[in-house]
């Protein structure tokens, strides 16, 4: 007869105060937002869950985040019940940080276990899509790199051999598909952190080809905490 009452995120509520504020303010297309840690600061939030808002708006097609620049008007708000839309992006309750710290504290692990296991068929395909991973990074290719990433680390996952791990491993990188999380990976780095991606993906599959199972923990682990702080890079400004 009930239906259960459910609360809304934090970001949920962010992006809709960040609808309100845009037509209140009356800001029109191709201006810009203050800061976000500006909005972080006057919102008495902190700068994770206004990322996840703006990722929200971006994915409903209010906001733009131009690199380097900040995060601009490309819609205007008061032709659409974005209300529903907003909704709909958070219906999953999707939290790309939470994702981040889930990979944090399992794929590091994979990597060590993989160093006892795996096959040099199995180094060969980590050094193929480490390949393809460099080649999308430098021609801007973000699909290119967003799949060759996912491939790479579910290689490391699949060179364990052991079931638990990979099931665990490819639901957490299968999940970076939600739209939030793309959102916020939509644009790639500046070359200075370009290049910084192509080292880390390189030391891990050096440490995994040297069988060094403490390099490899600690390259992935730190690879993906480099990640999580590459989400809060891009419309910094």
């Amino acid at each position: 007869m009930f239906e259960r009452v459910k609360t809304k995120k934090k970001s949920h509520i962010a992006a809709e105060k960040l609808i309100e504020v845009i037509k209140n303010e009356g800001l029109k297309p191709g201006e810009k937002l203050p800061p976000e840690r500006i909005i972080a600061e006057e919102m008495g939030l902190s700068r994770n869950t206004i990322r996840e808002a703006i990722a929200a708006l971006q994915v409903i097609g209010i906001l733009e985040t131009r690199h380097s620049q900040g995060n601009f008007i490309i819609n205007p708000v008061n032709q659409n019940n974005f209300e529903t839309l907003i909704a709909l992006v958070f219906k999953n309750d999707e939290d790309p940080f939470s994702l981040i710290d889930a990979r944090i504290a399992f794929e590091p692990g994979a990597a060590a276990l993989s160093i006892q296991i795996c096959t040099d068929k199995d180094i060969k395909e980590l050094e193929n899509h480490f390949e393809r991973i460099r080649q999308a990074l430098i021609e801007d290719d973000i699909d290119t790199y967003r799949s060759e990433d996912q491939l790479l680390h579910l290689a490391i996952a699949q060179s364990t051999r052991n079931m638990h791990i990979i099931n665990t491993i490819s639901s957490l990188v299968h999940a970076m598909n939600q739209p939030l999380f793309r959102s916020m990976k939509k644009s790639l780095p500046d070359i200075k952190l370009r290049d910084s991606r192509i080292k880390e993906h390189e030391n891990i599959i050096s440490a995994i080809k040297s069988r060094k199972e403490d390099q490899a923990f600690d390259t992935l682990k730190s690879h993906l905490i480099r990640s999580r702080e590459r989400l809060l890079i891009n419309g910094s400004v």
